[in-house]
């Protein structure tokens, strides 16, 4: 069953994959995320757009989700663009130095 806190919603559009993420994104909440990888990653097209503007936590196993779906996607030559992040989120990633594998647009 979707934890409350969490919900993760995967759109395909003429411009590409979207993915929204809502909620706080933290250990028990990720397995919701992941289990979108495997669609994702066999999508068709270009880099994937991650709508972060109603994500209000992300915590270390988050983090680590979204550098492995990036890695996934840049093995296809495409990118994880996080659009509208919160600022207590984009302070992590750019603390962890992770901004090659996953991008804030």
């Amino acid at each position: 069953m979707p934890d409350p806190l969490f919900r993760a919603a995967l759109q395909t559009t003429d411009e590409g994959v979207r993915l929204e993420l809502i909620g706080e994104l933290d250990i028990s909440t990720t397995p919701e995320l992941v289990r979108h990888f495997d669609d994702i990653i066999a999508l068709p097209g270009g880099d994937v757009r991650v709508e972060c503007s109603q994500l209000t936590f992300a915590d270390s196993s988050g983090l680590d989700a979204l550098i492995r779906l990036g890695k996934g996607l840049r093995e296809q030559d495409r990118a994880l663009l996080l659009t509208d992040v919160v600022p207590t989120v984009r302070r992590a990633i750019e603390v962890l130095h992770i901004t090659d594998l996953v991008r804030l647009a």
